[in-house]
């Protein structure tokens, strides 16, 4: 059983973690993703995950992966989560997945972001939710007239301005 994030992210990555089937899909908004994201980087509790070991042949849930991992057909968890999917998903998806998480605005409008850490607001002392930038998956931000105001789709650029892609924290991979 993974006992650190890191772990249970790897677990969830390669399909040894799982959902019973019976779970509601996942629903985090865009705001709720970044105060997560703030809350597990400042060591704040973030709540319980509770967990049932898979393998049983008496009770057998059928299973399903979490939403944005692909693992080939067939992969049996070894655990399954009961409690604390919207959590676990939207740490998967900022924090491990290289695809755009797919998330929702206040009004419930879908949309494909990037997270990233603005590190001099970071190290600044501000307050860290602050830091964390959504961008959409194009990591470009722009303003009302569709002008760039930001651009963080390369690494020279993402170095120039400060910011670090949340996906690539490599102490998760």
């Amino acid at each position: 059983m993974a006992r650190n994030l890191a772990d249970l992210l790897r677990h969830i990555d390669k399909g040894l973690t799982q959902l019973p089937d019976f779970q509601r899909g996942w629903v985090w908004d865009d705001h709720h993703i970044i105060s997560l994201v703030a809350s597990v980087a400042q060591a704040y509790p973030i709540g319980a995950v509770m967990s049932l070991e898979a393998g049983n042949e008496d009770v057998r849930f059928k299973a399903r992966p979490f939403t944005g991992v692909t693992m080939p057909r067939g992969t049996e968890p070894e655990q399954l989560i009961l409690d604390g999917q919207q959590r676990l998903t939207s740490l998967y998806q900022a924090l491990f997945s290289k695809a755009a998480v797919v998330t929702k605005d206040t009004k419930g409008n879908e949309f494909n972001r990037f997270y990233f850490l603005d590190t001099s607001k970071a190290l600044n002392g501000d307050d860290l939710e602050d830091a964390i930038i959504s961008v959409p998956e194009g990591k470009k931000t722009m303003n009302f007239r569709g002008e760039v105001i930001a651009d963080y789709s390369t690494t020279e650029l993402q170095c120039e301005q400060g910011v670090f892609p949340l996906n690539q924290a490599s102490m998760l991979h």
